[in-house]
């Protein structure tokens, strides 16, 4: 008996060391036994440490720590840290505060001095948002002399860049650091991205480079990784690929996670045949490769290739999952291959794939896409729970397809199933409105925004009211949800804008522009495209070619085809036909047939029929490209006053044999009648 306990002591040893991996809970149930029936467990605190160690080092167990810690009749000092420091990874932090102070009431004498407890503590307040017991923990380490731990202060750095009003805290922290680590460095890196200071992020980068730190602080791939997916959110390809160099240089461009992030940034940036070369070139593709380079060519709607890919990596030893689903399906919906999407469906149903919210709402979303509304209201009613997000897509989905009233029908069925509706919702239901012009409807939803508390200080709601009441032809309606909105982004001055422009009120809609700069707020493409139009059906051509030279040399917009065409059609309607010839062969961009039509439609109202006449023989090439209905009947109709009835009953032949037909106008606003 005495020899078999040794041997039985050393075993329990050896399996106190093995890796937690190889644990299931039933084993650290056994040992725990083991332990206590020898009297280990109480007797040599080593043996509570190394067991508490395993049972915290992987989630399945961790009730196990808990457990084996509660019942532990005098836990051993050090076992308080050990379980404040591993349980900060649990997915409830608020047990890591009752822990602490628990610590603190037994140990009155002898206060806690352990720096990665505190770390764990300040980790716990980032998890929970806690900013005020944040503040209080750093306090109390200043207190006992911990604040010049890395490892905490790092803690520290993370913790105050969470929250925008406190990356100064977090810039005072960062700055006090003596030995700044990549650790550091990567933790004030990730605050900058979080809270759109990108340029920040960038300035620091390259104070690392400039060795402001010390020689021997390097960036690593972590660095990269924070930078390069920072490049992606906030539109910096140009950075993206200054950093994509100097990740050359430095020999981290294989790095598995730096090539999967630049695979992306190539990706969004349109540059797939890049992408595809890294992702050819790679010594090693993980899942995540795969799917970056799968849902690149789903944003470029490549539904072939997407598939290619997805068969050659199922056909490795690679595997897929649900995200990989998912972008063959979004492949397919931008692509609108129909056929490709149902088999991908069809596949997962074979293969017993668990239909996920996520995979659901992407199928709603393909089907709405392809024009197959019914298909998509079918996988809707198939999921087994109600979800916000399927209902949405639904909605959204309708309204792309012209179903207006259906939509708003699923906003009384979310009703009475008591399904809470959110600002996409809302969205959503207000698009109806103004696409189908139901003003009795939109102030319907524009009540049940105001009455929501949730909804009530949404910008992006009250944008969507404006340019609703806009479009329903209430701009009276529609500068009262302006006028109350407590702050305007470009947005809210570009739709009231528009809401002017298109009710043919274009001095206010010049006033509401030059309020806006007043105010502070930059214009953007589509704010000119608004304003110039207004000008143009107000007669106001000077203003209107002011603001365009403005947009060029002020604010640095690149015209497009739609301001060009703004101030061709400005000159076209008052005559000026000479001065809109010199700016359509002078404009930056190629003009298309809208620009012809429009020259030639003004040569007609203003009589010049040999203008006309040349402008419609310059046009003949172009229309072999472009030959719409408007086309043939922009020709006919000057030929026919020119009197060249020949070329008219060619031109209306023409439309014959193309089986070209004119669609007549409608208008889209009900009457707001009792």
């Amino acid at each position: 008996m005495s020899a078999s306990f040794p041997r039985q002591r050393q075993r329990l040893f050896h399996l106190l060391h093995q890796s937690p991996a190889v644990f299931s809970s039933q084993k650290l149930l056994q040992i725990q036994a083991q332990l206590t029936t020898t009297g280990l467990l109480h007797s040599d605190p080593s043996c509570l440490l190394s067991l508490l160690d395993l049972s915290l080092s992987t989630p399945s167990t961790l009730h196990h720590a808990t457990a084996l810690f509660t019942h532990a009749q005098t836990p051993n000092a050090a076992a308080w840290p050990v379980m404040v420091r591993r349980l900060s990874l649990d997915a409830d932090p608020s047990r890591v505060f009752s822990l602490f102070k628990e610590m603190q009431r037994l140990k009155r004498n002898d206060p806690v001095c352990d720096p990665y407890v505190f770390a764990s503590l300040i980790k716990g307040c980032s998890k929970l948002s806690a900013f005020r017991e944040g503040k209080s923990v750093h306090c109390r380490a200043v207190r006992i002399g911990l604040d010049c731990n890395v490892n905490l202060l790092n803690s520290l750095v993370s913790f105050y860049s969470r929250s925008k009003s406190l990356v100064g805290c977090a810039c005072i922290v960062f700055d006090r650091i003596p030995q700044k680590t990549v650790v550091t460095v990567n933790c004030m890196l990730s605050g900058f991205v979080r809270n759109s200071l990108f340029g920040a992020a960038l300035d620091l980068f390259n104070r690392v480079l400039s060795c402001d730190f010390g020689l021997g602080l390097k960036p690593n791939y972590v660095t990269l990784v924070v930078l390069i997916s920072g490049c992606v959110d906030f539109d910096e390809f140009n950075a993206g690929k200054a950093l994509h160099s100097y990740c050359y240089k430095a020999g981290l461009d294989l790095v598995n996670e730096v090539c999967n992030v630049l695979i992306d940034l190539y990706s969004k940036f349109v540059h797939i045949d890049e992408a595809g070369r890294m992702f050819d070139e790679m010594p090693e593709r993980d899942l995540v490769s795969w799917n970056t380079m799968i849902a690149g060519y789903a944003g470029v709607g490549d539904c072939r290739r997407a598939f290619f890919l997805f068969r050659e990596m199922n056909a490795g030893d690679v595997g897929f999952d649900r995200v990989s689903l998912i972008s063959l399906i979004l492949a397919a919906c931008n692509s609108r291959d129909l056929g490709m999407g149902k088999m991908i469906h069809g596949y997962m149903t074979a293969n017993g794939t668990k239909i996920t919210v996520a995979i659901r709402t992407a199928l709603i979303n393909l089907y709405s896409n392809c024009g197959l509304i019914a298909y998509a209201k079918k996988v809707l009613d198939e999921a087994p729970d109600d979800n916000i997000a399927l209902w949405n897509s639904m909605i959204h989905g309708y309204v792309e397809c012209g179903h207006n009233q259906e939509a708003l029908g699923l906003f009384s069925q979310m009703q009475s199933k008591k399904l809470e509706p959110d600002e996409t919702t809302m969205v959503g239901l207000i698009l109806a409105c103004r696409n189908s012009g139901d003003l009795s409807n939109g102030i319907d939803i524009h009540s049940y925004v105001e009455s929501s508390n949730r909804h009530q200080g949404s910008i992006v709601l009250h944008n969507a009211l404006i340019d609703m009441y806009a479009k329903c032809g209430s701009m009276t309606q529609a500068k009262v949800v302006f006028d109350k909105m407590p702050w305007k982004d470009v947005v809210s001055w570009t739709s009231i804008i528009v809401g002017h422009a298109i009710n043919g009120e274009g001095k206010e809609a010049l006033l509401a522009f030059q309020r806006m700069c007043a105010e502070k707020v930059e214009p953007n493409s589509v704010t000119f495209i608004s304003v110039l139009s207004a000008c143009d059906h107000a007669g106001l051509v000077d203003e209107g070619l002011n603001l365009y030279n403005a947009m060029c040399k002020s604010y640095h917009i690149k015209p497009t085809i739609e301001h060009c065409g703004c101030v061709i059609d400005m000159y076209a309607r008052a005559g000026r036909l000479e001065e809109a010839y010199k700016f359509v062969k002078s404009m930056p961009v190629e003009p298309n047939a809208v620009v012809w039509r429009m020259l030639i439609n003004a040569c007609r109202v203003h009589g010049d029929f040999d203008r006309g006449l040349c402008l419609v023989s310059g046009f003949t090439e172009l229309k072999t490209l472009h030959c719409g209905a408007e086309d043939h009947v922009t020709s006919s109709n000057i030929l026919a006053d020119a009197g060249r009835w020949d070329d008219v009953l060619n031109e209306r032949s023409l439309m014959a044999t193309r089986k070209v037909t004119k669609v007549s106008g409608k208008s889209s606003i009900s009457d707001l009648t009792e």
